[in-house]
């Protein structure tokens, strides 16, 4: 039979970024604005008591009744009730709200289509009289919820005895804390989408960015994560990991479930993808179908070097950046530890490296590109505000971001909650998480941020102390390090 259970004891834990005080935030827009026409730096995007909004424009708090999510204040999003729609700060759905999946709601209760904190979904062997009844949304015929035969992992709300049993690599005791192998523990979200095989009902659900729904069904599973794990996606140890695309793997949540990490700026090779402006390689293209014959669209690289912003060196990675290609020119550490092309050749200053005049600038591929102030204040070779990039760190104000028509640009003002970004360094609040239709945008709600109130991945710093996830991140200051930041803690990658 269904049990009760403490609403919210499985909330859907959410990843990419805590850090809430970004030194020298970015600007998105050519004249110096912010990304939706306000936000003061580092204030966090707006308050959560019924203040205007930066637009000038009253918001609405928690529990008021809203028309969409542009309604609510900061941090809030607008919730279907189905009589009414109010401003709540849950990232889950909460009592009253549609629902198709015990997974959907913050109860894991889904009945009659609508999230219940009196109820949570069954798990296998347990009595049901349809298939919402079930964590694994399959009652069988003697009316007993049964393993989903179409994944062979445990989703979300089904019972478990330790982390591999499940989808998303996380075992969760009911007050969140990891399982002890006793108890009732149950299968829980381990980052801000859900990871492959996980169940769900839309795209905008899965890391991957595919839920591969049969035809005529209403529920599927996220598709396989392909060549290598994507932002969000569980990859087991911490560090420099081969295993993520990005090659960055952390625990920036504190949920003991390590996930893939965002480097930031264009997405790299075999991250999925919307469109081809997305991809630090220009391409987005089909990788295999879905078991509906939708795409599943990843950015690929299709030159015989690789662009800029792509991840280079280290764990198996080539050097051979474009567009001089070979010998490893251009292939630097990032702002994260990471190893990325910078699109330089032999004979110029890199993007990002001290200069003195524009002239010694590599430009062949950035022809805007300048010699000007940095973020540590001293002149290094940058794209300026306004410009397009590929990443953060070959710009002057040090990150980039979308844009309204979603083309990177530079920028030197933080975004404000509900604005475009890529990673958490972005932001004038403390996370970057899913905007459910594909892209992310900045929060602060203290639910997007995990427990480390420190800096994360990519963020400034001035002692090892100041980062989130150490010792495997550290801060690289030092002699020759114009603006540190937080890194994985070997940049040998």
């Amino acid at each position: 039979m269904r049990r009760a259970l403490v609403l919210g004891a499985f909330l859907l834990a959410l990843v990419y970024g805590c850090e809430c005080d970004n030194d020298d935030p970015p600007d998105t827009t050519e004249d110096g604005g912010d990304v939706d026409g306000g936000g003061d730096e580092n204030d966090g995007g707006g308050d959560d008591d019924g203040g205007p909004r930066p637009d000038g424009s009253a918001c609405v708090t928690t529990g008021l009744e809203c028309t969409g999510d542009g309604d609510c204040c900061d941090g809030l999003r607008c919730a279907d009730l189905g009589t009414s729609r109010v401003c709540t700060a849950d990232a889950c759905g909460v009592d009253g709200e549609a629902c198709t999946l015990g997974s959907d709601c913050c109860s894991l209760g889904c009945d009659d289509g609508r999230c219940s904190a009196d109820t949570a979904c069954g798990s296998v062997g347990e009595a049901c009289d349809a298939d919402g009844d079930c964590c694994s949304f399959t009652c069988g015929g003697a009316g007993t919820c049964i393993d989903n035969p179409a994944t062979a992992c445990e989703p979300i709300g089904e019972a478990c005895t330790a982390r591999g049993e499940c989808c998303s690599d996380r075992c969760a005791a009911p007050d969140g804390s990891v399982c002890a192998a006793s108890g009732d523990c149950r299968c829980a979200g381990s980052a801000a989408c859900r990871a492959s095989g996980d169940l769900c009902t839309t795209d905008a659900q899965c890391c991957v960015g595919l839920c591969d729904i049969a035809e005529g069904e209403s529920v599927g599973f996220c598709a396989a994560a392909g060549a290598c794990g994507v932002a969000g996606q569980p990859c087991g140890t911490e560090g420099f990991n081969g295993s993520c695309c990005s090659t960055a793997c952390l625990d920036a949540a504190g949920t003991g479930t390590p996930v893939c990490q965002p480097l930031g700026g264009c997405r790299v090779q075999d991250e999925p993808c919307r469109a081809d402006g997305e991809c630090c390689s220009g391409a987005c293209q089909a990788a295999g179908t879905g078991v509906n014959g939708e795409p599943i669209l990843r950015c690929a690289n299709v030159g015989s070097c690789i662009p800029a912003g792509e991840v280079c060196g280290g764990r198996g990675a080539t050097q051979n950046c474009c567009p001089d290609g070979g010998g490893g020119t251009g292939c630097e550490p990032a702002s994260t530890g990471v190893r990325r092309c910078r699109g330089g050749e032999r004979d110029c200053t890199l993007p990002g490296a001290s200069c003195t005049t524009t002239e010694e600038c590599c430009d062949s591929t950035y022809p805007d590109i300048t010699c000007a102030p940095g973020r540590g204040g001293t002149n290094v070779c940058c794209l300026p505000d306004g410009a397009e990039c590929d990443f953060g760190d070959t710009c002057c104000g040090g990150v980039c971001v979308p844009d309204a028509s979603g083309v990177l640009r530079c920028g030197s003002e933080c975004v404000p909650d509900g604005g475009a970004c890529t990673a958490a360094s972005d932001c004038c609040g403390c996370a970057c998480v899913s905007d459910g239709a594909g892209g992310s945008m900045c929060s602060s709600r203290i639910e997007d941020c995990g427990e480390c109130t420190g800096r994360q991945l990519g963020e400034s710093c001035t002692m090892d102390s100041d980062c989130c996830n150490t010792p495997t991140v550290t801060c690289n200051e030092g002699a020759g390090v114009e603006f540190p930041t937080c890194v994985l803690a070997s940049t040998s990658g």
